[in-house]
């Protein structure tokens, strides 16, 4: 290990391999002359999470770059008795920066009194599944008013923080990144692709990916498929929705209401979008609240044309009428009007696509948010060291 390299500790809660987890892993990965980085995560000795405690994807992606992984044992979400273990790990590794990504992680290392590191908070915006995870939300209010820096992914959110009493100069934007090497679909995977879900060369396909819960507004884009499907019958259209989570049920209840079922398909929970998007016509991101949005940038990589809510970072990613169509959140209708529109005139919506890859591989390349990154890991140490 080089005497440069920036020792971080990277506490993550989730074991799934979400649009954060890959965004810390490549990090990690493409900058180890800078940075030596090891991800700190949790595992659930009882509950119901506790049979799932040997599937976590993320400790597994980790391990196969060769990312070191420290494992805490926890009894449930806000387990106190894991702080003297967090200490020793942090203590141990000689980390310089502790970030945090969640807001238990935020919470617990505001507890840590007399740290000999800096915190760096990331947020990544909230769900809005429950009221348990309303009330959690709630622990930012204070815990984030304590750390040493705020990275969060779009400027409506710093606005959001700083309402929330963040000092603004500790606030960072930082947006998330693609790679647009990696999403490029080829004749094989989209041939596989059409025979695993049934898809017939003549049908328009629309994906949309996400967690299946409320802020996601699934609904409104089953919404509009239905009018679709109700305006124009003749039309040989398709929905592929890829993810899981609290509202799936209640999804494919209302699939089944609509007649839908013919229309629409649920796919599951993806990591990999790749197949999805190599027979997409279209991608439709219905969202109520957003921040820097992963699946949107990987569909501008892998040239898919847009239809997206107006909300959160969307609108620092792609503009409407030059890379996408976007649209007001919470209205199916045009929902419905954006789809057909993209659907129908397929030479504006290559050009739309077009001018999206172009951002993304300008703008929005891992390079640049790694060298912002390293910019505000360099800046705390700088602090630390006066």
């Amino acid at each position: 290990m080089s005497m440069n390299q920036i020792k971080i500790a990277a506490l993550v809660e989730g074991r799934v391999l979400t649009g954060p987890a890959k965004n810390i892993l490549r990090f990690a990965d493409d900058c180890r002359d800078r940075v030596d980085l090891t991800i700190v995560t949790f595992r659930r000795t009882s509950g119901r999470y506790a049979s799932e405690a040997s599937n976590n994807q993320l400790a597994s992606a980790a391990r196969s770059l060769k990312i070191p992984v420290e494992v805490v044992e926890e009894s449930g979400p806000f387990d106190l008795k894991v702080l003297n273990a967090l200490r020793e790990i942090f203590e141990r590794l000689g980390a310089n920066i502790v970030e945090t990504h969640g807001t238990k992680s935020h919470f617990l290392v505001s507890l840590l009194r007399g740290k000999d590191f800096k915190w760096i908070a990331f947020h990544h915006g909230y769900t809005m599944e429950d009221l348990k995870a309303r009330l959690y939300q709630q622990f930012d209010r204070w815990s984030l008013r304590l750390c040493d820096s705020v990275v969060t992914v779009c400027s409506e959110f710093a606005t959001m923080l700083e309402g929330r009493g963040v000092r603004p100069d500790r606030i960072s934007v930082v947006h998330n990144s693609v790679n647009t090497d990696v999403h490029r679909p080829h004749k094989g995977l989209s041939e596989d692709a059409r025979y695993q879900w049934n898809v017939s060369p003549d049908e328009q396909v629309v994906i949309s990916a996400g967690r299946l819960s409320p802020e996601k507004g699934h609904a409104y884009l089953v919404d509009a498929i239905s009018k679709i499907v109700s305006l124009s019958p003749e039309l040989k259209l398709r929905l592929l929705i890829a993810g899981s989570g609290p509202c799936e049920r209640k999804l494919k209840e209302q699939v089944s209401e609509r007649g839908l079922n013919q229309y629409v398909k649920f796919v599951g929970h993806r990591s990999d979008l790749d197949e999805l998007f190599s027979i997409a016509d279209l991608f439709v991101l219905p969202s109520l609240s957003e921040g820097s949005p992963n699946v949107l940038l990987e569909s501008m990589a892998a040239h898919v044309p847009i239809v997206a809510t107006r909300v959160g970072g969307v609108t620092e990613l792609v503009k409407n009428g030059e890379s996408a169509i976007l649209v007001p959140p919470a209205d199916s209708e045009s929902l419905k009007f954006a789809i057909l529109e993209l659907v129908l005139n397929r030479s504006w919506a290559i050009q739309l696509a077009d001018a999206a890859f172009e951002n993304a591989r300008l703008l929005f390349n891992a390079a640049r948010r790694d060298q912002r990154l390293l910019s505000i890991y360099s800046c705390a140490m700088c602090e630390k060291s006066g």
